[in-house]
Formats: C-alpha cells, sequence, structure tokens
C-alpha cells in the first residue's frame, strides 16, 4: 500500500498525524468530532493541515456521528473522531447506520486508551464490530494508521458499512516512519447511488419474510448487510491488510496493534498472522497457521474480543488462560509475553520506591473553590466527567457521587426524587459537560418541577482534552460571534427560574450564591465564570507565601488540591511552601489556613 512513486516522502509522524493525512489521502470531505484522548489531536491536525477537509468539533459524538452520516448519505465520504467512552454516546446513531446503504465512505475513528493508569474503565471498541456487524480495522503504527485509513473507506463503499478505525493510545501518540506522495493532489471523492437509506429496521423487517415485505417499494430499501459482511470475511482472506508470516513450526501468534511488534521482538522465530482487519476474521488463513503449528496463541490489547471470535470458528488458541484480560492485566510489553513463552528469558524487576501521586488541579483552577466551599459547608454533590472530577480523590473528598459525562444534573434530580429534598444534593458540571449531554438533565430536572441546584463551571472551553472550543466559546474552527451561545440566556429560555453568574476569585461572593441556590425552594443555576488558567494563560496576581514561624503543619492548605503548594524536606524538617512560579494569586489557600500564615 505504500507508494511507489519515485517522489514519494518520507516524514515522522504519530499516529494522530498519520490518521489526519489519511483522512486527506482519502479524499474526504467531512470530519466531525468530540475531544477525548488519546485522538484529540487527529481533528487538530486535520483541521491545520488540510484546510480542504470541513472540521468541527460537534457538541457530542451521537451528534458527531449524525453529521459524518448526513454527509456520507450527501455521497461525500466523513469521518467520525471520538474515544471509545465517546462511541457509548454515540452508539444510537452508529447502530442506525450499520446494515443501511452507504453512499459516500463512512468512518469512525475510535481510540481506546488502552493501559492508561487513568483510563475510562478498559473499554474496548471492537465489540461494536461485533455488536453491529460492522468492519473494524486496527493498525500497529503511523504507516499503518495512514493506509489503514484509505483502506477503510474503500471497504466502506465496497461493502455497504461503516467501518471502525481502532488505534490505540500507543498507536496515537508513539512517532514512526509514514511514506507518502508527495505529487499527491487532493479530491474530494463522490459516490451517490442510493437515493435513500434507511436503519435496518426495514432490511430485518423484509429477512423475516413477512407476507407483503416482496413489495417493490420496501425492497427498494433493502440492503443485505449479512451477505456484505460474509462477503467480506471470505475477502479477508486475501486482503493485504491481514498478513500471514509462516516459519517455526512451534509456536503461532494471532495478533494485532502495537503487541505484533512485542511479539515479533520477543519471539522472531515464531510463525504470525498479523490482523489488520480484526472484523471479520480471516477464517482460511487462521486455520491455514493452526496447521503449520504446534500451539497456537492470541496476543490482544484489551478484552478477550479476537480470541472468542476465533474461538467461535472451532480453533484451539490460548490467550486470556496465559495472560488474564482487565483489572488483572491492563496491556501488552515485551516483557509480558517474554515472561510466559520464553522460559529462560532473564526475570525484569520494576523500579522500586516510585511515588503515588494523586493528581491535582492546576493552580487558580475555579474547580478548586467549589470543591473548597461544597466540603466546608459539608454540602452533598455529584460531579461530572471534568477537570472537577479531581475533587472525587481522597485528598480532597468533596464530592459523593461521579459517573458518565453530563450525568451529574439527572444524578442530582434522582437523589433529591428519593430523599424528598431533605438533604438539598447537589450537581457540578463543567460548561462542555453541559453542552454535550448535561443540557438534557437540566430539561429534565425543569419539566419535572426539581427543587435541584446546579453548578455550572464557564472556562470557555473544554478544557480536561486540552482546550477544545464548545457551543459557548468565543473562539474555534467556524466561530462567528452572532452565532456563539450564552449558558445563562439558554438555562433562563428552558425555564430555570434562579440563574446566578458569578466570578470564580469572588470567594466570598461565589459562597453565598451557591448557599441561596442550594436553600432556594424552586431549581437553580450557579455559573461559575473564569478562564481556564491553562488555555488562556491568565496574567498572575502577586504570588502567596507562607510564613513557616506562624505554619503549622495542618496541612489543610494541600487538601485544596492546588499544583502549587508543595510539600518539601528542609534540614531534616517537613516544610509546606508555596511555589511562586505557579502560584496564580488566587488566594484560594489563603481562606483555609486556621492561623493566616498564607499571605501575599
Amino acid at each position: 500500500m505504500k507508494t511507489g512513486n519515485e517522489n514519494a516522502g518520507m516524514k515522522m509522524m504519530n499516529g494522530n498525524e498519520a490518521i489526519a493525512r489519511g483522512a486527506y489521502e482519502a479524499g474526504v470531505k467531512v470530519a466531525a468530532g468530540y475531544p477525548g484522548t488519546p485522538s484529540t489531536e487527529v481533528m487538530d491536525y486535520t483541521h491545520h493541515y488540510y484546510p480542504e477537509i470541513y472540521c468541527e468539533w460537534a457538541t457530542n459524538e451521537k451528534v458527531a456521528v449524525e453529521v459524518a452520516i448526513g454527509a456520507s448519505f450527501a455521497g461525500h465520504r466523513s469521518l467520525a473522531l471520538m474515544k471509545t467512552v465517546g462511541l457509548h454516546v454515540a452508539a444510537d446513531a452508529l447502530g442506525g447506520a450499520a446494515g443501511s446503504q452507504i453512499n459516500g465512505g463512512l468512518v469512525l475513528v475510535v481510540s481506546d486508551d488502552v493501559g492508561r493508569i487513568a483510563g475510562d474503565d478498559y473499554n474496548d471498541c471492537r465489540h461494536y464490530g461485533n455488536m453491529f456487524n460492522i468492519p473494524v480495522l486496527e493498525p500497529s503504527d503511523s504507516q499503518e494508521a495512514k493506509d489503514f485509513m484509505v483502506r477503510a473507506f474503500e471497504i466502506s463503499e465496497a461493502y455497504s458499512t461503516p467501518v471502525i478505525l481502532k488505534p490505540t493510545s500507543v498507536t496515537c501518540k508513539t512517532t514512526s516512519k509514514v511514506v507518502f506522495d508527495n505529487d499527491y493532489k487532493y479530491e474530494a471523492k463522490y459516490r451517490n447511488i442510493y437515493p435513500i437509506s434507511f436503519s435496518k429496521v426495514i432490511m430485518t423487517t423484509i429477512m423475516t419474510k413477512a407476507k407483503g415485505s416482496e413489495h417493490p417499494k420496501l425492497t427498494k430499501c433493502f440492503n443485505d448487510f449479512v451477505a456484505n459482511m460474509r462477503r467480506l470475511a471470505v475477502d479477508s482472506n486475501e486482503s493485504e491488510l491481514n498478513r500471514l508470516e509462516l516459519n517455526g513450526k512451534k509456536i503461532g501468534i494471532i495478533t494485532a496493534g502495537t503487541p505484533y511488534y512485542y511479539a515479533k521482538e520477543v519471539l522472531p522465530d515464531a510463525s504470525f498472522l498479523k490482523l489488520g482487519l480484526v472484523n471479520p476474521l480471516p477464517a482460511k488463513l487462521i486455520r491455514e497457521l493452526e496447521a503449520h503449528v504446534d500451539q497456537l496463541y492470541v496476543i490482544e490489547d484489551g478484552h478477550d474480543v479476537i480470541e472468542k471470535n476465533i474461538k467461535d470458528l472451532g480453533v484451539s488458541v490460548i490467550g486470556k488462560e496465559l495472560w488474564p484480560k482487565f483489572p488483572d492485566m491492563m496491556r501488552f510489553t515485551p516483557d509480558v509475553i517474554e515472561e510466559k513463552l520464553v522460559p529462560d528469558a532473564p526475570k525484569r524487576t520494576p523500579m522500586k520506591d516510585v511515588p503515588f501521586r494523586l493528581p491535582v488541579a492546576c493552580a487558580g483552577c475555579s474547580h478548586n473553590f467549589i470543591s473548597r466551599i461544597l466540603k466546608q459547608h459539608k454540602i452533598k454533590a455529584a460531579a461530572d466527567v471534568t477537570c472537577g472530577l479531581i475533587g472525587c480523590f481522597p485528598h480532597m473528598e468533596s464530592y459523593q457521587l461521579q459517573k458518565c459525562m453530563g450525568s451529574s444534573p439527572g444524578l442530582a434530580h434522582g437523589y433529591n426524587l428519593a430523599t424528598d429534598n431533605k438533604e438539598k444534593f447537589v450537581a457540578m458540571i463543567g460548561d462542555g459537560g453541559f453542552w454535550a449531554t448535561g443540557i438534557n438533565g437540566l430539561l429534565n430536572l425543569v419539566f419535572n418541577d426539581s427543587q435541584s441546584t446546579l453548578i455550572i463551571v464557564d472556562n470557555n472551553c473544554l478544557a480536561m482534552t486540552g482546550g477544545q472550543h464548545i457551543a459557548s466559546s468565543d473562539f474555534g474552527f467556524n466561530y462567528k460571534q452572532e452565532n456563539r451561545l450564552d449558558i445563562a440566556k439558554m438555562c433562563e429560555a428552558i425555564g430555570v427560574t434562579d440563574v446566578v453568574t458569578v466570578d470564580a476569585y469572588a470567594y466570598e461572593e461565589l459562597e453565598q450564591s451557591i448557599l441561596n441556590a442550594v436553600n432556594a425552594k424552586t431549581n437553580s443555576v450557579v455559573i461559575v465564570k473564569k478562564p481556564c488558567v491553562t488555555k488562556f494563560k491568565l496574567p498572575k496576581e502577586t504570588p502567596f507565601c507562607i510564613d513557616q514561624e506562624a505554619c503549622i503543619k495542618c496541612r489543610k492548605c494541600i487538601n485544596v488540591g492546588c499544583l502549587a503548594i508543595e510539600s518539601k524536606t528542609k534540614n531534616g524538617e517537613v516544610e509546606i511552601v508555596i511555589n511562586e512560579d505557579i502560584c496564580t494569586g488566587c488566594g484560594l489557600c489563603s481562606t483555609v489556613c486556621p492561623t493566616e500564615a498564607i499571605k501575599n
């Protein structure tokens, strides 16, 4: 799949940059997505390097997929971008597209956050391939990330199906060589052969052979997605996406993604089936490898998806018996493979005495002010998936409940219903989470006359994923001032009775606003406004410092969760100090000190 052009170029790219290049070479016209580590930069690279492609951050992942579906139906190749937990949000839209008639190729880039210590429940997007009966491609390096993008669009059109491209954390962030055609000229690919395209409700109706289902008005809607996937399964045995490497006869390895390179490093003489198309599987190649070796193993990051599908073919393979899956094992590395398959290999011991550190917020983050007030007044609250999530950790203990993105308004409403509003359980959400799905919870809260309070942190961007724009930002790919949405006006428009906006650093006013809202006999919203200190590089005020003679080392300032507050050893004694290079001068730490030792 590499170009044979004598003017071929070569560049070191990480996987995200290579995926963006692949979208360009595939002739994509529309790219929509929602930020999420580790694949956020795919959109940034696409927008920056390839202005021919329309790019947008949608309000959430479901909307992004629907935008891509619409562009695909119009005949143009389209891309939707997200991480695996985002596909949970978009599953409804993908389920409607799966099995339907496809005009322009439709590809979802869904990154799995494999092995990241702060990952999201170790999700595995390949399950959606099985569930929706759609193809899944998994690249092993940056070259394949680019090439597989082009191939994914070709498969989408040839077999009339959405396709998932599944990079992982390692693939997205690792840099490797990519060969490409320097002379390539962008061309937006166009294919429009179906005048209608409906979800497979109609297809399954026809497949049941109900009386009258053979009517031409129904059959013109029919897309035999089952036959398409069976055809792809047969074709996968000849596809360049899958590569059979017959070497030694003792050990055979079936693998995909970065574990291929790890296994090759440890077992250079073994036979391999290197899968690029992980759903559907090439049954003929699998059986050919099985016949060639004494023992067959499967090595796959994530869940035992390939292993189960191979066993469904009646092929005996060893996988999770040797390498247990989550939560017992996070991800493959060469030494993990070597330990089980190379008995005489030297034993590696992990580094000892590595300190455990809980995450803390950026110095001056407005979330810390809210956490402080909630904890001080013993107000129970639900957090959302925002930077405020740090308030859930044991060094802060500001929240009692936290689930998925956008859920906090619904969580608080449900809690208050069950307790007859006796505790006034509060919800906190970021502006990104509010626009993504939290607004639905607030609508429900208002509609059902809930006496609940929602605190919305308005920092003018989606801070946790790197500062991408949202509906209320005053910047962005397609920003127009007249189209910018206002959080307060939106809350008022949907019927919130009490809406207050307050500066995060106006501590006493913020504290009183939250207390007033909590004690109100109606629904209420407190909008805490302060631009993200990291994204917008706010000007610093005079930094604070700690008077060591007055400090009693109670560590209450440490529990504020500010990055600028440090515990150091000096002359054999522990001192709590404020790093003046990091301190923004917000003054939150001074509100917790019982001896007034913190001053500026």
